[in-house]
């Protein structure tokens, strides 16, 4: 007598009936990552075209406070993980067809330059954080001191590494989802591209929202304006290209068209992460107006974290086969006589 056994992934709640792996963990992570590469991107341009005077918080705090939004995305990523003691597995190999082995090197290559970008920047950001820091026991004067030295002697060098970097971060975001081919809602180049603008428009906002000169807070909003109408294009690209797509493509999409996440995408997102903000943006583009500027900023904010959650959650609700938990016995009969007979195998 022999016992054969038939296993399948629909007895595992989490991948039936669609999955159920990630949560708001992986949106939030992807939120301020995006976020922190779009300040990236913001400060290091701030820095290269010598505007530091018309951008003083871009230029010499905007790094900082990156570094710790990152942190904060990174800690919920950390909480994501089942095992966490084997997070540094990630960094035991680089796989170049793995997009999630590229985020971790990126991520590991971000965080340091941008802490020495924001060392650079201390003395006029935030010069009482700089002053305890050079006064530090032991470390203060030979060693921590001569670092910012240095740090401010090649600030602009450090500038362009962050602008390539937070580019870099920002489209893996996007890239990270879009490598998941088995998740039609997923299966697009767009995605990388959406996320990095996405991402660069919430990294002005938070700009917008620290800047403490008119000009600075000005000149950002005028920014974000033009980013939103850049990401709205994105997403009707997108939109068409899914539509364009096949059949589960269209049932994918169908999730924001009519489906269970029409109303969070179309009024949350659209209406009030879009729309609105750059209605405040436009007015404001003569005279700008402190109160308007905020609103719209934490508008844009709201709508970079609602753009992750619904990708994140309309990816995992479908995917390229509809299985049909039924037996057959049929395709057991013949799964029994291949086993007897090796040469015939299917």
């Amino acid at each position: 007598m022999r016992e054969q056994v038939l296993a399948s992934v629909l007895a595992n709640p989490r991948v039936e009936p669609h999955l159920a792996i990630w949560g708001w963990e992986i949106a939030t992570y992807l939120f301020f990552g995006g976020l922190a590469g779009g300040m990236m991107l913001c400060a290091g341009t701030v820095i290269l075209a010598r505007r530091e005077g018309q951008a003083p918080f871009a230029a010499y705090r905007a790094p900082l406070v990156a570094l710790v939004l990152l942190a904060v995305g990174m800690t919920t990523l950390f909480l994501d993980l089942e095992r966490k003691i084997n997070v540094w597995r990630f960094y035991a190999t680089l796989r170049v067809t793995s997009p999630m082995s590229w985020g971790s090197w990126i991520l590991l290559l971000v965080m340091p330059a941008m802490a020495l970008l924001a060392l650079a920047g201390l003395a006029q950001g935030f010069p009482a954080l700089e002053r305890l820091l050079r006064r530090l026991p032991l470390v203060g004067r030979p060693v921590v001191g001569p670092i910012i030295d240095l740090c401010v002697a090649l600030r602009r060098p450090l500038a362009g590494i962050n602008v390539a970097l937070g580019v870099a971060l920002g489209i893996y975001t996007g890239v990270l989802l879009s490598g998941f081919n088995a998740r039609p809602f997923w299966h697009s180049a767009l995605l990388g591209p959406l996320f990095l603008v996405s991402g660069l428009s919430t990294g002005a906002a938070v700009i917008v929202l620290g800047a403490r000169t008119v000009e600075e807070r000005h000149l950002f909003g005028r920014i974000d304006l033009g980013v939103i109408l850049v990401e709205m294009a994105l997403i009707a690209l997108y939109l068409i290209d899914m539509l364009n797509g096949d059949a589960l493509q269209h049932q994918a999409v169908a999730l924001l068209l009519g489906g269970a996440m029409t109303g969070l995408f179309w009024i949350g997102f659209i209406a009030l992460g879009l729309a609105l903000p750059l209605l405040l943006e436009a007015a404001s583009w003569r005279r700008p107006v402190a109160v308007l500027a905020s609103l719209a900023s934490v508008l844009v904010l709201v709508g970079g974290f609602l753009l992750r959650d619904v990708v994140v959650t309309a990816g995992q609700r479908t995917s390229w086969s509809n299985f049909h938990n039924q037996f057959n016995a049929g395709l057991l009969d013949r799964l029994r006589k291949d086993g007897e007979n090796p040469s015939g195998r299917f």
